[in-house]
This record gives structure tokens, C-alpha cells and sequence, in this order.
């Protein structure tokens, strides 16, 4: 099942059924779970059977692992999710990293963070990639009397990511766009309402979650199209992107301010998800087993706190009998009535690690000192073959447990809701030029680098074996340890576009060869090493060669850059 996350940082997610405890009725019922390892083909990639849809560990992945005395007590987050993407950057960047949730109130990721005359990281991006050099200053105010004069003088000059921002993101246009909203004190008064603006708990946690798990963090400052992006501004923009993501959920929202649960009622009523046999289930094979991405809200209640998971430890799991069971779970009696299907019961005690925000920052922050731990405490169900099928938190853990969990997949393809005058891809040409170690390219990061670019504007013909051509003549002499190709090409279907690299006449590189299917635009660094282009001289006529090779869709070559590391 695939999930689009549409939220603030404590704020509204889509309502799905939570998880339960099994309610099969015969002994096997074990035999029959979700994603079960023994029951999955060995080659497939489906699940070999299927399960109750509302209780189903496999909503995040298939072919796991029940049986518990196969589930490590211990997991974390080892492998970086991005390693395929990034290979430079292993070893370098952390697996996760902190960052501030970039809070609404301070305008999100428009917020001019350095000081009061440094722009902001999308109004950097505008001026480096959307033609649009900005406003000298921002407003002094965000509410009052005064303010909507203000910002309205402000968007005539304001870029498009920018002003999409102020004016669409959550409710920030709500503290100065002259209207009582909240239909109390006056207008754009500055109070605390939702109404009358973003909480100051809202931002972008929700992004930052899943980002800082599936793209590394930014090492160090780039300059590109004029502006000097620190590491904080890349990391917003990082974010930005993801406001939207495609995720896999475990579990439901639950709106309740406190979690009310006696020892008789059902384990999978409102708030009591994700059932505690399912969030052991997932943890053990993502960060035991696997090095999976997950993310939990770890408030059991209505507020939402979206937190990238790092590790687990189980502290305590001892097989008890029924009657300690629900003196566990706050019920009375000898008899575990929850789960009839039942055979053994284990109390258990869970650490969850998971990162912290910290604050914007012109230096990387990583992941020592972000790291906090939460415990819960659970009787585990297992059937008649030692494997997990279900669940019940303890009373201690009734208002402390996660409330539900996702695994991000990647930023969602819908622009709806999100600001879509910022690109994926010349976000991610940015990152992975601050993930380029020092003077080995990725966008002059070394002092003897050489940089020569072409923003010349060409129009790619529709449909043309001849295709676009934007040549480079290096006129000095020197050899070269690497070279990093970037690209920004403007065009409506990139699976049309062959992109070769030429040099003095002679193809030596094929930089894209029509994928990307009916995705827009094609921004990229590509770093190629002097053995696979012909050479290690410098001195010649570099040449970008793009064809379109289908009918109907046209674009145009932005940019292209060669930077020689020496």
C-alpha cells in the first residue's frame, strides 16, 4: 500500500486502520502470517499467503521474519539507504543526520536563518536556478497592523519558490494576509491560533524524517549560479522536496489528546496502534536483520512526532504465564482471553533509538549527540511454532508507545500540495557536489580546479537524429585527475533524450540514454574518470550533444559545465 505524506511536524496524517492482535481461531494460525519467510517463494518478490489487512506487518515488507528466537535483540541503522545513489559519499556522510524541522512560524525553509541580509535557501535557489534574483531584504514582521503591506511589496519582487512558499505552505500567509482568521482580536493579530498561523510546532518533520534516512547529508558549502549554498540551505531544500513522500504505514493515526484503554477492552481500538507484535516484528527485520529505512510517531497520542529510527535493544524478554501477563496489561484472572490463538506469552522491554532535530547550521551535524531513546513495554503472543502473531502493550506503555510507523520510499511524483518550483534533480546536483570530497569535483571544490561553463540556451529540435550541441574550447594546457559533467536540461518527457559527450569531434561518454520515462527536465553532475574519456589532457573542444528521439516534446540545453579536477 502506498501512503503520501501531506504533514506538519505535528499535524494531520492520513487516517489508516491500525494494527491488532491475530484473532485467528486454530492452532496453525502462526503458520499463516504476513510476508512469512517459510511461506514466501523463494524467488518471488509477492508473499506466499496473505492476512487480516488491518494487523499486517507485510504493509511494510515481505518475506519476514516471525519466529522469535530468530529475531535479533539488538539492531541499528549500519548501511547507508543511499549508498547505490551516492557511492562517493560511504564513509563520509552519516547514515542519518539532524537538522532542524525548519519551523513554520520562522517562514519554514524561507527563513533567512544566517541573518537579516543573507537570502534564505529558496531564495537562493531562485536566483541560481529560477532567473529570479529576489528581494534585497525581507519584511521586519510576520504579523500586525502592518505586516500585509509589507509582504505584499515583497512577493513583486520574490522568486516563485519563494513566494509559493509564503503564500501555500500550511498557514503561514495566514499571520499577514489581512484577514481575521480566527474570527477573535483583530487582524493578522499575532495570537497563537491555528487560525491566525502556523503553530510553532509545525514544520517539516515529516521530511526531514524520510530525507535524512534516504539522501546523505551535505558535507560542505557549493557555489552554484552565484549563490554559496551552506550546508543548512542544501539540507532545506532537501526538504522541501520531500514535503510530499511515498511511504509504506503500519498503524493509524490517533487524533485522542490521551489514550484512554482499560485491562478488558480490544488490544485495536482507537490509539492502540501499532500493535506492539507488529512494531517488534518490523524493527527486528529492518534494523536487526535488514538495514531497512523506518520511521515512527512516537507519540501515542494526537500530536504527530515523525522520527527517523537508528537502532533497538530489547533488555528484557522472559516467557511468563497468563496471570503475570495481565497483571502486565492491567487485566485480572489466570486465563489470556486477548488472543485465544495464543500458546506463549513473553514480556518484553524495548529501547527505540531514533534521531532528534537540532538547528540549521553552515556545518554538518550528523548523528552524535541526536540520538534519544524511548522504552516500551509489551507482552508478545506467539503460536504453537514459536512465531509472533500478535500483541498487547502493557499499562506503562499505554500512552507511550509509537503510534503508528512508515517506510519511506522516495519523494513522491505528485507536485500537488508541494512546491513545485523547486527540482529533485538540481536539488540532488547540489548534494551530491557537497558530498564530493574535497578537490576531487563535484562542482570546484578544490583550489587548482578548473571550471569552464556554457549557459547558452539552445533549443533541442523535436524529434531529430541532428540534435542540440553547445561546445566548450579549453584553451589551456593541463591534465586532469577527474571530470564532473553538470548538466540542467529543460524538457517535457527526459525519456526522449540521449546526452553524449564529446571530445574534439569524437564521442567518449554517453552521459543519458533515454530513461526516466515521461519525468520533466534532466539536472545532473556526472564525473567521469580520464581513462574512460580518452585521456587525461585538458586542451581540446568539449562538446554536449543531446537528441531527441521521439515526437511531441521539446526542451532545451541551461547549462553546461566541465569542472577539471587537478
Amino acid at each position: 500500500m502506498k501512503r503520501t505524506f501531506l504533514t506538519a511536524c505535528l499535524f494531520s496524517l492520513p487516517l489508516v486502520t491500525a494494527a491488532a492482535c491475530s484473532d485467528a481461531g486454530d492452532d496453525g494460525a502462526e503458520d499463516n502470517l504476513p510476508g512469512d519467510i517459510d511461506n514466501a517463494p523463494p524467488d518471488g518478490d509477492g508473499k506466499g499467503d496473505a492476512w487480516d489487512y488491518t494487523n499486517d506487518p507485510a504493509r511494510l515488507a515481505n518475506r519476514l521474519n516471525y519466529r522469535l528466537t530468530e529475531l535479533p535483540r539488538t539492531g541499528k541503522l549500519d548501511k547507508p539507504v543511499w549508498a547505490s545513489r551516492y557511492p562517493h559519499a560511504v564513509g563520509v556522510a552519516p547514515v542519518a543526520w539532524a537538522d532542524t524541522y525548519w519551523p513554520s512560524a520562522q517562514l519554514s525553509t524561507n527563513d533567512r536563518w544566517l541573518n537579516a541580509q543573507t537570502r534564505s535557501p529558496l531564495e537562493k535557489y531562485d536566483a541560481a536556478f529560477n532567473n529570479a534574483p529576489g528581494c534585497e531584504l525581507q519584511p521586519d514582521t510576520t504579523c500586525g497592523p502592518t505586516a500585509k503591506a509589507k509582504w505584499d511589496t515583497y512577493f513583486t519582487c520574490a522568486g516563485p519558490a519563494a513566494k509559493w512558499h509564503m503564500k501555500n505552505f500550511q498557514t503561514v500567509n495566514h499571520m499577514f494576509d489581512g484577514i481575521n482568521n480566527d474570527g477573535k482580536g483583530g487582524v493578522d493579530d499575532c495570537s497563537s491560533s491555528d487560525d491566525e498561523g502556523p503553530q510553532g510546532w509545525w514544520g517539516l518533520c515529516h521530511a526531514w524524517a524520510p530525507a535524512s534516512l534516504l539522501e546523505p547529508e551535505p558535507q560542505r558549502a557549493v557555489e552554484y549560479g552565484g549563490q554559496r549554498f551552506e550546508v543548512a540551505d542544501i539540507k532545506a531544500l532537501v526538504q522541501t522536496v520531500y514535503d510530499r513522500t511515498d511511504a509504506l504505514m503500519l498503524g493509524g493515526r490517533c487524533n485522542g489528546e490521551r489514550v484512554e484503554h482499560d485491562g478488558t477492552s480490544p488490544a485495536n481500538d482507537e490509539c492502540q496502534d501499532a500493535n506492539p507484535g507488529a512494531v517488534h516484528v518490523v524493527l527486528t527485520n529492518f534494523l536487526g536483520i535488514n538495514d531497512m529505512a523506518v520511521v515512527e510517531d512516537r507519540t501515542a497520542s494526537g500530536e504527530v512526532w515523525n522520527q527517523p529510527i537508528v537502532g533497538y535493544n530489547i533488555t528484557q524478554q522472559e516467557k511468563v504465564t497468563a496471570t503475570r501477563a495481565n497483571q502486565c496489561v492491567g487485566g485480572t484472572g489466570d486465563t489470556w482471553t486477548y488472543n485465544t490463538s495464543a500458546k506463549e506469552l513473553y514480556e518484553v522491554e524495548m529501547t527505540i533509538e531514533f534521531l532528534v532535530e537540532g538547528g540549521a547550521s553552515a556545518r554538518p551535524l550528523g548523528m552524535n549527540g541526536y540520538v534519544s531513546r524511548d522504552n516500551i513495554h509489551y507482552i508478545l503472543e506467539l503460536g504453537s511454532t514459536g512465531k509472533v502473531i500478535g500483541g498487547r502493550y502493557c499499562t506503562d506503555s499505554v500512552n507511550s508507545h509509537p503510534d503508528f510507523l512508515w517506510a519511506p520510499i522516495a519523494v513522491s511524483t505528485s507536485s500537488y500540495g508541494r512546491n513545485s518550483a523547486v527540482s529533485l534533480e538540481k536539488v540532488r546536483m547540489l548534494l551530491n557536489m557537497s558530498t564530493q570530497p574535497e578537490g576531487g569535483g563535484g562542482g570546484g571544490g578544490g583550489a587548482n580546479d578548473k571550471t569552464y561553463e556554457s549557459t547558452s540556451n539552445t533549443s533541442i529540435p523535436d524529434n531529430s537524429a541532428t540534435g542540440a550541441s553547445v561546445s566548450i574550447d579549453v584553451p589551456d594546457t593541463f591534465a586532469f585527475k577527474s571530470l564532473n559533467v553538470s548538466v540542467d536540461i529543460e524538457h517535457t518527457w527526459r525519456g526522449d533524450l540521449k546526452v553524449e559527450l564529446l571530445k574534439d569531434g569524437v564521442s567518449v561518454a554517453t552521459l543519458h540514454d533515454k530513461s526516466g520515462g515521461s519525468a520533466d527536465n534532466l539536472t545532473q553532475t556526472y564525473t567521469l574518470a580520464p581513462s574512460a574519456i580518452g585521456g587525461d589532457a585538458g586542451k581540446a573542444s568539449w562538446t554536449l550533444k543531446v537528441t531527441d528521439n521521439a515526437a511531441q516534446d521539446e526542451g532545451a540545453i541551461k547549462l553546461f559545465k566541465l569542472v577539471f579536477g587537478i
